[in-house]
C-alpha cells in the first residue's frame, strides 16, 4: 500500500505539469495566431494596392491603345470559347 500512496503525488505532479504545458502551448498558439492574422491582413492590403495599381495601368493602356485592347480581348474570347467547347 505504501507504493500506491507514493505514486499519487507523482501522478498529480505529472498531471499539473501536463496542464501547465498545455496552457503554455495554448498561449503560444493564440500569440502565433494573432501574428498570423496581422500578417495576412497586411498581405491583403498590399494585394489590394497592387490590384488598384494594375487596374489603373491597364485602364491607361486601354485608353492609349483602344484597337489593340479590343483585338486582344477578341482573340482571348475566341481562344477561351474553343477551349471550353472541347
Amino acid at each position: 500500500m505504501a507504493n500506491a500512496r507514493d505514486s499519487k503525488p507523482s501522478i498529480e505532479d505529472a498531471a499539473d505539469e501536463i496542464g501547465g504545458a498545455a496552457t503554455r502551448f495554448t498561449e503560444r498558439l493564440r500569440a502565433n495566431g494573432a501574428v498570423l492574422q496581422d500578417d495576412l491582413r497586411e498581405a491583403g492590403e498590399r494585394l489590394g494596392e497592387g490590384a488598384k495599381q494594375f487596374s489603373h495601368a491597364a485602364a491607361e493602356q486601354i485608353r492609349a491603345h483602344p484597337l489593340t485592347a479590343f483585338g486582344i480581348a477578341f482573340v482571348a474570347g475566341v481562344a477561351l470559347t474553343r477551349l471550353l467547347r472541347r
